[in-house]
């Protein structure tokens, strides 16, 4: 595993862009940290902007997949921590991140999956929960 991170630091393109949820890594991959900003701001029209056009059908499917999210915790988060980060060669990423909404100590986890996709990392699917084992569950 150390090995695939040492390759994927030294392969991967355009990877400095400041962490918002940290600890910052030479593996931080652009598209994510943009993804993981928008989603602690609770932007997530933004963070549907991000994901990009693996998901076509996100504008159609906003209210059910954010809504929910919009109505429950509408004072946002209070900060949030990369807990994982998988690189795999030749292009498949992963990361988990626990954003603690304001006044809670549990957290709900996020889980972004990228590839690359003919020379450009794509986000490829997302899930969020705050059941911490759904989203484990999901880890490829």
């Amino acid at each position: 595993m150390k090995l695939a991170l040492t390759i994927a630091a030294t392969v991967l393109p355009g990877l400095a862009l400041a962490g918002v949820c940290g600890p910052d890594r030479d593996t931080d991959i652009d598209v994510f940290e943009q993804a993981k900003a928008a989603f602690f701001d609770t932007d997530y029209r933004e963070f549907s902007r991000i994901l990009g056009d693996f998901f076509p059908d996100l504008d159609a499917r906003y209210d059910s997949l954010f809504g929910g999210l919009e109505r429950a915790i509408p004072e946002g988060y209070d900060r949030c921590e990369t807990v994982l980060q998988r690189r795999e060669a030749p292009g498949f990423h992963q990361e988990m991140i626990f954003y603690f909404p304001k006044g809670s100590p549990a957290p709900m986890a996020l889980l972004l999956i990228a590839a690359e996709v003919d020379g450009k990392t794509r986000m490829v699917e997302f899930n969020y929960n705050t059941s911490l084992s759904e989203v484990f569950s999901e880890l490829k």
